[in-house]
């Protein structure tokens, strides 16, 4: 796994997945304290010209900063599940139902490790997956929030209902309803739908109810990674929760 950028690297660094750094020379100053640490931590820091790196990232956005390690490891749906449950009322979990764009799946990451939510769910096919431009879009937050990998969402969403979670799909049309009248106290579940078609069909129909986010400025749709935001802090909110 590559981690792009001096920032995805202090992640891997802080899980303990960074086994190799590489810094060009006109970072080679500013990443002191990186290097330093990464060499504490084991790792082996090489200075390599920004045209290696360049090549290593094979034309995404790197800030002078390569690292390699270990894969992000995923968690299993029934580790998920048992969480849930011992979270009650204050869990909240994001699925994924294909999410095919890296940029917005790492965006949506970083949101729901910014908010401590406890699960992101995503299925194996029709999906982006973990990959070096997700991480970099989460700005290297990926690893802070349990990811679950999934072969069938549908079933997986009627296991967190059966854990005690209510599922909501975001979905814009006539049967939703304004999310802004939900409490979401109790276990909460966010479905969010692919960039282009939303929600699959038997996906939202696994759904215990479908909610929508009014525009007032007459724009039809939010980017689904700012959606995402928008209702994961929502129900924060609601719930009084503080931000620390």
């Amino acid at each position: 796994m590559q981690f792009l950028g001096p920032h995805a690297c202090e992640e891997a660094l802080t899980r303990g997945e960074l086994h190799v750094l590489r810094v060009a020379p006109v970072a080679w100053g500013r990443c002191a304290k990186l290097r330093a640490d990464a060499r504490t931590a084991g790792a082996t820091v090489h200075q390599e010209p920004m045209e290696g790196l360049d090549r290593r990232a094979q034309g995404q956005r790197h800030q002078g900063v390569i690292g390699e390690g270990s894969e992000i490891q995923f968690d299993s749906m029934e580790t998920l599940l048992e969480r849930v449950q011992a979270r009650g009322n204050a869990a909240l979990v994001l699925a994924l139902d294909g999410v095919t764009d890296p940029h917005n799946f790492g965006a949506i990451l970083r949101s729901a490790a910014a908010a401590g939510a406890d699960g992101v769910i995503f299925p194996e096919r029709r999906s982006a997956q973990v990959n070096d431009t997700v991480i970099r879009s989460s700005a290297g937050t990926a690893g802070r929030v349990p990811l679950v990998r999934v072969v069938n969402l549908a079933r997986a969403l009627e296991d967190l209902k059966s854990a005690g979670a209510w599922v909501y799909g975001l979905a814009a049309g006539p049967k939703s309803s304004d999310y802004l009248r939900e409490p979401f106290d109790r276990a909460t579940v966010l479905v969010m739908g692919s960039e282009g078609e939303g929600l699959h069909q038997k996906i939202a129909e696994n759904c215990d109810a479908l909610l929508s986010i009014s525009m007032p400025g007459g724009i039809e749709s939010l980017n689904v990674s700012a959606a995402a935001a928008v209702m994961i802090f929502r129900v924060l909110a609601m719930r009084g929760t503080e931000i620390s």
